[in-house]
C-alpha cells in the first residue's frame, strides 16, 4: 500500500510539474535558508563549551562605580586568583592570561609580526581543554621563558620539524624556548593565541587597584556560583579597603558612604561571548540580540515557506475535486485519502531538502563571507545535520500536509461529481489570514532593512569632529624604538605627506585609550575621582586629524612645560563645572607609585569628537604630551598612491627588518561596525526571500480563487463586464489583504527597530515615508504577482467557463 502511495503520489507530481516546482523550489528556499541561519546560531550558541568543564569556568570582573562613573571591566586584579582560591575551598583553580600588544616574532632565519600572544599561568592547559600535542600540559609552562606554540605557528617557523627545544624571540621579551605544541584554538573560543608564554617570564603587579589580568576560576562540581558572589563585598572589603585607606586616606566605610564602590563578579565562560560588552574584552563579541533575531527570521522565513506549501497545495485542490470524488464512490475511506495525500507532501518535502541542500552548498561561501564565519560543507553534510534535517522535513510534511490532506479527504461525492465543491471551501478566511500573516513578516522585514541602511548611512556621514578620510595608519611604530622619531623625520620630507603624527591611540579600530582616575587639584581625599580616557598623543596629533582647538593651544615643542600640560575635550569642562578650563590644575589617582600621582595644567581645551563608537554618547577625554606611540597617523594627498606607499615602505624597511603594514583611517573605522554592516546585508537578503516565498503564496491563493471563480467571471463577461473591471474586481482582493498586513506591520516594525536602535547614542529618528515605502512596495510586488492571474482568468473564453452548466 505504501508503494502504491508513493506512486501515484510521484505521478501527481510529474503531470503538474509546474505547479510542483514553484512549490518545492518556495519550500526549499525556506529550508536551506532556515539551515543556513541555525548553523550560525549554533555556531555562536556553543562558544566556548568545547572546554570540558566549561559550566565550571568563570571570569572574575570588576563592576562599580567611581565619581559617578561606571565601571565594568573585564579585567581583574592581579591577586584577585590567587586570593579567591586561597580563601574558598569551592575554588577548584584559577588560571590568568595577560597580553602586550604586538611582538615581532624572530627565529634563525624569519620574523613576524604577531598580534595573538598571551602569556599564561602554567595550569592553562589543565583549566581549559585545549589539547596538548607534545609535552606535559601540567609543566610546559611552568619554567620562566618557556612557550607553548600553535600547530599553525610549528608549521610556519618549522615547517616539518619538530620545535621541542628550539627557541623564538619575542620582542624585547628575549628568547623563548619551547616545551610545548598545542592544537589551534577552535573559532568557537572568545580568545584565539597563538602563542602561550609562561606567567614566571613577566611580573605582575601586586596591588588589588593596579593594572592586572584575565583570571578566570574553575569551581568545584556542585558548588554554586551563587555562593562565591555573595562573598563578594566581603573580598573587597578585605582587599581593597586597605589600598583605599593607603591611597586615599580614608576607610572602606567612609569611601562607600561617597556613593562609590567597587564589587566583583563572577562571569560565566559560556556568556562571555554573547552576553558581555566589558572594558578590556579580548576580542569583539557578539550579541544575543542578534541570535534571537536571526532565530526569528529563520522561525518566520520557515513558517511562510509552511503556508506557502499548504496554499498552493489547496489551489490545486478543484483539479484534483472529481479524484477524490471518484475515489470514495470506489471505496476509498477518508483515511486512505489523508494517508495518500500526507505522502504527496512528505514526497514533496523530501525533494524539497534536497534542493536545499543543493542550495546550501551552492551559498555558502557567500554566506561565510557576509557572516565572518568559516563553515565547511562538513558543517552541513554530516550525520547529525542530516538526521536534524530529515526529522524536520517529517514534521513539516506532517503539518503543512495535513490541512490540505484533511481539506482535500472532506469533499462530499455527489457535489464534487455534480461540479459543485463550494460547501468543502468555507475556510478561505484561514488561507487569507496565512498570507496575511505572509506579507506582515515580509513588510517587517522590509521597514527593518531601510532603517538599518538609514542609520548605517547616518553612521557614515555623521560629522564626527575628526577627519577620517585621506589619513593612512601605519602600525606598530612601536617596534622602531628610538628610531621613530628619525623615521617620523623622513616622512614629513616627502611631498605627498600633509602631516604625521606619532600617537599611542588613535579614535578608530582596535587602539583603546587608557583611563584614569583625575580630580581638580583642590579637591580633597573626600571628593571621588573621575575616571577619563586618556591618550597620549605628540604636537602634529590634532593637524593630523583636523581635531579643532576650542580655547587655548596645542601642545608644542616650544614650551618645556608642555611635559606636565594637558589638553581636554569640552565634556572633560563640562564634567568639572569649568568656566574657563584654561590654566586649571588637575592631579591624577594613581596605583601607589610616584609617576602615577602628578598633577598637570590644562593648556587647551579641543571640541568634542568621536573617539569611541556611535553607541556611545561623547565622554570626557585628557591627552598627554609624550607617552608610547604604537601607531603612526599620516596625513596625506592620493595622487600617485601606489608610489606614495613604495617610499614610506623603502624609508621603513631602511630603519628596521620588522613587517611593513598599513591600513586606513576610515576603514578602521568601518570595521567598527562591521557587525551592523552584516546585519543590514542579511536584512536585505532575507527580506527579499521572505518576499518572494510570500508572493509565491500570493500567487497560489490567487490561483485557487481564479479557479473559483471561473464561472463568475464567465457570467460577468457575458452581462458585459470588461477586461479591465474584473482585473480589479479580483486584484481588490488580494490587496485588502495587503492592507491588513500593512496595518499590522507597522506597529510592530516601528517597536522592533526602535529597540534596536536603542543600543546607539547617536541614531536617526524613523521617519513616516518609510512605513508609506514599505508599503507601496509590498502594494507593487503584490499586484505584479497576482495580474497573471486575473489577466488570464478576465481572458478566458466565456463558453468555455460557462461550458459545463
Amino acid at each position: 500500500m505504501l508503494k502504491n502511495y508513493f506512486k501515484i503520489a510521484w505521478r501527481t507530481l510529474w503531470n503538474k510539474k509546474a505547479f510542483a516546482a514553484i512549490n518545492i523550489f518556495g519550500l526549499a528556499i525556506g529550508l536551506a535558508t532556515c539551515m543556513l541561519i541555525l548553523l550560525y546560531v549554533q555556531h555562536e550558541l556553543n562558544y566556548d563549551r568545547y572546554n570540558v568543564n566549561a559550566d565550571r569556568i568563570f571570569r572574575i570582573t570588576m563592576h562599580g562605580k567611581i565619581g559617578g562613573n561606571d565601571i565594568n571591566i573585564a579585567i581583574a586584579p592581579a591577586p584577585a586568583g590567587p586570593s579567591v582560591a586561597r580563601d574558598y575551598p569551592g575554588v577548584e583553580a584559577f588560571t590568568r592570561t595577560t597580553t602586550e600588544g604586538t611582538f615581532l616574532v624572530k627565529n634563525d632565519h624569519e620574523h613576524f609580526k604577531e598580534e595573538h600572544v598571551a602569556f599564561a599561568d602554567s595550569n592553562f592547559f589543565q583549566v581549559f581543554s585545549i589539547p596538548v600535542i607534545k609535552g606535559n600540559p601540567a609543566t610546559i609552562l611552568k619554567e620562566p621563558n618557556t612557550l607553548v606554540i600553535s600547530e599553525s605557528v610549528a608549521q610556519k617557523y618549522f615547517g616539518k620539524a619538530d620545535p621541542i627545544g628550539k627557541s623564538l624571540t619575542l620582542g624585547s621579551r628575549g628568547l623563548f624556548r619551547i616545551t610545548g605544541i598545542c592544537e589551534n584554538v577552535p573559532s568557537s573560543s572568545h580568545f584565539h593565541y597563538d602563542f602561550f608564554g609562561s606567567m614566571s617570564s613577566i611580573k605582575l603587579g601586586d596591588k588589588w587597584l593596579s593594572s592586572g589580568a584575565q583570571t578566570y576560576l574553575l569551581l568545584r562540581k556542585d558548588y554554586p556560583v551563587e555562593k562565591l558572589t555573595a562573598q563578594g563585598p566581603a573580598i573587597v572589603k578585605k582587599y581593597i579597603g586597605p589600598e583605599i585607606m593607603e591611597f586615599l586616606g580614608m576607610t572602606y566605610e567612609e569611601y562607600l558612604k561617597k556613593g562609590d564602590r567597587f564589587g566583583l563578579q563572577f562571569q560565566p565562560l559560556t556568556d562571555i561571548h554573547l552576553k558581555s560588552n566589558l572594558e578590556g574584552e579580548l576580542e569583539p563579541n557578539g550579541s544575543v540580540k542578534y541570535v534571537y533575531i536571526f532565530s526569528a527570521i529563520a522561525a518566520f522565513i520557515l513558517l511562510i515557506a509552511c503556508i506557502n506549501f499548504m496554499n498552493l497545495s489547496t489551489a490545486g485542490s478543484a483539479s484534483r475535486a472529481k479524484e477524490v470524488g471518484i475515489r470514495k464512490v470506489l471505496g476509498s475511506v477518508q483515511q486512505q485519502l489523508i494517508r495518500q495525500f500526507l505522502t504527496e507532501s512528505i514526497l514533496l518535502t523530501l525533494l524539497a531538502l534536497l534542493v536545499a541542500f543543493a542550495l546550501v552548498v551552492i551559498v555558502l561561501p557567500s554566506f561565510n563571507e557576509l557572516a565572518g564565519k568559516q563553515f565547511d560543507l562538513q558543517s552541513i553534510l554530516n550525520v547529525k545535520m542530516i538526521s536534524l534535517a530529515l526529522a524536520g522535513c517529517l514534521v513539516v510534511g506532517l503539518l503543512t500536509g495535513s490541512y490540505p490532506a484533511f481539506f482535500l479527504s472532506s469533499f462530499k461525492p455527489i457535489l464534487v461529481l455534480k461540479g459543485r465543491i463550494q460547501s468543502g471551501m468555507r475556510s478561505g478566511w484561514l488561507r487569507n489570514s496565512l498570507v496575511t500573516i505572509q506579507f506582515v513578516v515580509s513588510i517587517g522585514m522590509i521597514i527593518g532593512t531601510i532603517v538599518v541602511f538609514q542609520q548605517l548611512r547616518f553612521i557614515q556621514n555623521k560629522k564626527l569632529g575628526f577627519h577620517k578620510e585621506q589619513v593612512l595608519i601605519l602600525q606598530d611604530t612601536h617596534l622602531l624604538g628610538d628610531k621613530s622619531k628619525t623615521f617620523k623625520e623622513q616622512l614629513t620630507k616627502l611631498s605627498q605627506v600633509v602631516n604625521v603624527s606619532l600617537a599611542g591611540y588613535l579614535p578608530a579600530g582596535n587602539s583603546n585609550s587608557s583611563t584614569d582616575g583625575y580630580l581638580p587639584e583642590s579637591a580633597d581625599n573626600t571628593v571621588s575621582p573621575y575616571r577619563f580616557s586618556t591618550y597620549y598623543i605628540d604636537d602634529n596629533y590634532l593637524p593630523t586629524l583636523g581635531i579643532k582647538i576650542a580655547a587655548g593651544r596645542n601642545f608644542s615643542k616650544s614650551f618645556a612645560s608642555d611635559s606636565a600640560a594637558v589638553l581636554v575635550n569640552e565634556a572633560t569642562v563640562k564634567q568639572f563645572g569649568w568656566k574657563n578650563a584654561i590654566g586649571q590644575r588637575i592631579r591624577t589617582i594613581g596605583n601607589g607609585s610616584p609617576e602615577s600621582k602628578r598633577t598637570y595644567t590644562v593648556v587647551g581645551v579641543t571640541r568634542n569628537f568621536h573617539f569611541k563608537s556611535l553607541h556611545e554618547h561623547i565622554a570626557p577625554l585628557v591627552m598627554m604630551y609624550g607617552g608610547d606611540h604604537y601607531q603612526m597617523a599620516l596625513r596625506i594627498r592620493t595622487d600617485n598612491f601606489p608610489g606614495l606607499i613604495k617610499s614610506i615602505e623603502k624609508t621603513w624597511k631602511s630603519e628596521t627588518d620588522s613587517p611593513f603594514s598599513y591600513s586606513f583611517l576610515n576603514e578602521r573605522f568601518d570595521k567598527m561596525y562591521q557587525s551592523e554592516q552584516r546585519v543590514g546585508k542579511l536584512f536585505g537578503i532575507f527580506a527579499s526571500l521572505a518576499v518572494v516565498i510570500a508572493c509565491l503564496g500570493l500567487f497560489g491563493l490567487a490561483a485557487f480563487t481564479t479557479i473559483q471563480r471561473t464561472k463568475e467571471i464567465g457570467v460577468r463577461k457575458v452581462l458585459g463586464a470588461s477586461v479591465m473591471s474584473i482585473v480589479a474586481l479580483l486584484s481588490g482582493d488580494f490587496l485588502r489583504i495587503v492592507v491588513v498586513a500593512i496595518v499590522i506591520a507597522t506597529p510592530l516594525a516601528w517597536y522592533g527597530m526602535n529597540q534596536w536602535l536603542a543600543d546607539f547614542a547617536y541614531k536617526i529618528d524613523i521617519q513616516w515615508w518609510v512605513f508609506v515605502l514599505a508599503g507601496v512596495l509590498a502594494v507593487g510586488i503584490a499586484l505584479l504577482t497576482v495580474s497573471f492571474q486575473s489577466v488570464k482568468a478576465a481572458l478566458v473564453n466565456p463558453v468555455k467557463s460557462l461550458k459545463s452548466e
